[in-house]
């Protein structure tokens, strides 16, 4: 009785697979089987169509070369492309990242990675990265603001932003399982470090009373006093509440910080007069922003107060001047002024020193003191020319424009 129910048992073992090419069609699916390096793959590509399943073969293929054993792979394009995968990073990250960083993500692949951002994420290895990088640095791009175009040279800082920001996205996808591990390797180039031009302290009247004479808006003036004295960005001064202003305390408390971390900011007294002399002239509001257009209530528009710094500082002898400058001019007037790093650090919403101190900017007197008292030591005659000195302003506090167009 033995002998006959072992031969049904074989009668009913289903026969092996016959693989072509890799590829055998076991019902309505076609199932995949690849060995390489000691290691086997076969699983079902949940595919009808043999197209379809040549391409999920592949992709077996190039990710067991890349030492990727045993993922699960449900089908031909379950790895996105360059694009779709910024696509989907930025709907990800809306809310969470400032929505400049969220428009480099894209203008990094649909502008400069544009022979890359047709391919799956696995496809683009070091050489098409490098072409890339090539491509970018020796070309010029063109950037429109307020509806004039101007052209902009590539260099190599803005280069490693792009691979900043590819190295951000293929992390996601590594989290999100679309790949196991980033197929190119790429350092950042070294970049010159050049001095970066702030404000002095006593160069600041001078520079305000600049602004006033430029600009025709109060809200680009009092958004450059705010980013001087508060040591705020300009995009958090768009978005400034008067709710969000202690006028028992004097303190500024920003409502929407890059880091959504609480920050607590004195209120100088010069620039606590202008703020309570613009709240009057609104209304004494208990909440609301502080700059909008007229009677509309819309937030500015970001780099509204680009030009009138740029304009600003040109007239007052410095150079290259922007809305994050000042900020850099708040932190260093502070460390000169004595204020600790640890406040300065907690007043400009950081979480590490390291990212403060890239803020600040030491003029290195006590060097140019001791420079002096050695040449003195060594005979040389001290020097006949004069230090230049910024006329100080003899106002006391320009008014603000009443128009808040």
């Amino acid at each position: 009785m033995a002998a006959p129910q072992k031969i049904q048992d074989i009668a009913k073992k289903k026969p092996g697979r016959k693989y072509r090419n890799q590829l055998a069609k076991s019902g309505k699916y076609w199932w995949v089987c690849i060995k390489r390096g000691g290691k086997k793959i076969e699983r079902s590509t949940r595919c009808t169509d043999r197209s379809d399943a040549e391409l999920v073969r592949d992709k077996l293929i190039r990710q067991m070369g890349l030492g990727s054993h045993g993922i699960q792979v449900k089908g031909p394009f379950d790895v996105p492309t360059l694009e779709v995968a910024a696509i989907e990073w930025v709907a990800a990250h809306k809310g969470v990242r400032s929505p400049r960083y969220l428009e480099q993500m894209l203008e990094s692949v649909r502008l400069h990675m544009t022979e890359c951002k047709d391919l799956m994420l696995d496809e683009i290895d070091t050489r098409r990265i490098e072409k890339a990088r090539e491509l970018y640095l020796s070309t010029r791009g063109e950037k429109t603001l307020k509806g004039v175009t101007f052209t902009v040279e590539h260099s190599i800082g803005g280069a490693n932003k792009i691979f900043r920001c590819l190295s951000a996205l293929y992390g996601w996808a590594i989290r999100r399982n679309y790949i196991t591990t980033k197929p190119w390797k790429l350092k950042e180039e070294k970049v010159q470090q050049e001095p970066r031009n702030i404000v002095w302290p006593e160069q600041v009247r001078p520079f305000l009373d600049a602004v006033d004479a430029t600009t025709h808006t109060a809200n680009t003036a009092l958004s450059i006093r705010l980013q001087v004295g508060l040591g705020l960005r300009e995009s958090e001064t768009s978005s400034a509440d008067w709710q969000w202003v202690s006028w028992r305390t004097e303190h500024y408390i920003p409502g929407k910080t890059k880091n959504r971390k609480v920050r607590q900011i004195p209120i100088p007294p010069w620039l606590l007069e202008l703020l309570e002399a613009h709240w009057e002239r609104a209304g004494r509001p208990t909440r609301g922003l502080i700059l909008k257009y007229g009677d509309t209530g819309e937030n500015v528009y970001r780099g509204f107060s680009k030009n009138a710094i740029r304009v600003a500082g040109e007239a007052i002898g410095i150079e290259g001047l922007h809305p994050h400058r000042l900020r850099a001019t708040f932190a260093s007037a502070h460390f000169e002024s004595g204020t600790s790093l640890d406040q300065i650090m907690l007043m400009l919403g950081h979480e590490k020193p390291q990212t403060t101190m890239r803020y600040i900017e030491t003029r290195q007197k006590d060097a140019v003191e001791a420079q002096s008292r050695v040449a003195a030591a060594m005979g040389f005659p001290p020097s006949s020319k004069s230090p230049k000195k910024s006329k100080p302003s003899s106002q006391t506090g320009t008014p603000l424009k009443k128009s808040h167009e």
